[in-house]
């Protein structure tokens, strides 16, 4: 179970339960995150249908309304509010969405085959940067690309399962692992020291696997004045 899932099942019912739901909050601080919130925001609303409110010093006069009338706007309120924190805290955010964006726009790099050079996959990772000890020979495509104001290595690695896509964001500090799916694509940002690392690949893939590789094997180098 990805986020997004998890997400939609908490979203449905705050007391949802299951063993992959469970399985995914165990490792997930942020999806536990929210469950609370969405917990919190559902107790809100069953008190203001549950209790009338405090009309005692308010003048008669004014109390023209009963106060289920109330209780239902402040339900409608707190169900406004929790369609926001939905809203705002879906996995697919900006992030993902311009990592997604950035793969799309290079579509050719899924089709490479051949095992980049040595000096290729070093000119791309020292440009940013960045160092890695991952077998040169799982690497098919190697290029330095310019992504949210700096160079990135964006690299393509054969698995048994098919290409996946790495970017190493250096620059992008994430708090937590936040998995999406988006444009076809299942991905996973997932934080790397002051960096990140986002993991992309064609419907499902084994981006989590990857993703908990690369973190072991990735370094950050001085970074280079000009590229």
């Amino acid at each position: 179970m990805i986020c997004e899932d998890a997400r939609l099942a908490i979203g449905a019912d705050p007391e949802a339960a299951g063993g992959e739901l469970e399985e995914h909050l165990r490792g997930c601080d942020a999806c536990r995150a929210f469950q609370d919130e969405m917990r919190s925001l559902d107790a809100d609303i069953r008190r203001a249908l549950a209790e009338p409110p405090d009309v005692r010093s308010v003048p008669a006069r004014r109390v023209t309304r009963p106060w289920r009338e109330y209780a239902l706007a402040a339900g409608v309120v707190l169900a406004v509010a929790a369609a926001t924190l939905v809203w705002l805290l879906r996995p697919t955010d900006s992030l993902a969405r311009d990592v997604v964006a950035h793969v799309r726009a290079e579509p050719d790099s899924w089709l490479s085959t051949i095992n980049v050079s040595a000096g290729s996959i070093d000119h791309a990772l020292k440009s940013s940067g960045v160092g890695l000890d991952l077998a040169s020979d799982k690497i098919v495509y190697a290029q330095s690309c310019w992504f949210h104001g700096h160079y990135v290595p964006h690299l393509v690695v054969q698995t048994t399962q098919g290409p996946v896509t790495v970017l190493i964001l250096r620059h992008e500090h994430v708090k937590a692992r936040d998995e999406f799916r988006e444009g076809g694509m299942t991905g996973v940002i997932v934080p790397a020291g002051d960096g990140s690392i986002a993991v992309l690949a064609r419907g499902r893939g084994p981006v989590p696997a990857i993703a908990a590789e690369l973190r072991q094997e990735v370094h950050w180098l001085p970074e280079p004045a000009t590229h």
